[in-house]
């Protein structure tokens, strides 16, 4: 498919999967848009908005205030039941942040965002989201799982566009410096959770992403390297009908990723 028909075979298909879908795709490299639905759409972000806490954390560290190296105490109770890092096999008194950091993105681990939260604060994560990303959609009020507080209305939300622009900076080098940029791209290009973007693309393929998802609601928002051209992608899917754990909107977004792939490789 050319651009065109693309745009077209994307259009329908989101009109026909039972669910709500928001795609944003851009050159991450100029910021020209080559497809954008429902780009502006407000949603839950599940645990797409772990990039920002991973950027605005590492700019504490760029800035003094935090170390990579310090360790951090791990209070017994803070530990959640989905974890599979923080279980009897690996658990210790405390963790460097470094390894906080390293498990929230590339497990994807609950207990270690929320003693991130713990540590920067959700002041600084938001300050940092709205005025170094410029991310006008985007905001974390909530400690992962607290389902207390997002049926209260304090819910972390984001969109398509925003989640684009957050690695648009990354793939231009404009926010942090080596080697923390560094560091941020190598734990999102490590990230385990490889079965929506990836999902169907038999070929190597270097891409630097977050995946997000709860019951009815998948999401995945990253870079995409063909070649010499780097793209920004975000397919967030919600109101659907996979329950936490289940296939069906993550096979829809490897669907609609493969095609993007065959189309711009």
């Amino acid at each position: 498919m050319n651009p065109r028909e693309l745009n077209t075979w994307l259009e329908a298909e989101m009109a026909a999967f039972p669910c709500k879908t928001a795609l944003h795709l851009t050159d991450a490299s100029t910021g020209q848009v080559l497809h954008s639905f429902g780009a502006e759409t407000v949603v839950t972000s599940a645990s797409t908005i772990k990039t920002p806490i991973l950027l605005a954390t590492l700019n504490q560290v760029a800035t003094g205030r935090l170390d990579l190296s310090a360790q951090i105490p791990l209070d017994p109770g803070s530990i959640l039941e989905d974890t599979e890092v923080f279980e009897p096999e690996n658990l210790r008194p405390s963790y460097s942040l470094w390894e906080y950091l390293y498990w929230m993105i590339v497990e994807s681990d609950n207990t270690a965002t929320n003693t991130v939260l713990e540590l920067v604060g959700f002041d600084t994560v938001n300050e940092y989201i709205q005025n170094d990303l410029g991310l006008t959609n985007t905001a974390c009020r909530r400690r992962m799982l607290d389902f207390q507080a997002q049926a209260a209305g304090q819910d972390n939300v984001t969109t398509a566009a925003d989640q684009c622009r957050c690695y648009q900076l990354l793939c231009r080098r404009a926010i942090l410096t080596p080697p923390l940029l560094d560091v941020a791209l190598d734990f999102l290009t490590r990230q385990r959770s490889m079965d929506s973007f990836l999902r169907y693309i038999p070929h190597a393929l270097t891409v630097a992403h977050k995946t997000g998802g709860l019951d009815h609601v998948n999401h995945d928002a990253g870079l995409l390297w063909l070649g010499n051209r780097c793209l920004a992608l975000a397919i967030l899917t919600w109101d659907g009908p996979a329950l936490d754990g289940e296939p069906q909107q993550k096979r829809f977004i490897g669907k609609l990723t493969k095609a993007i792939y065959e189309a711009y490789r």
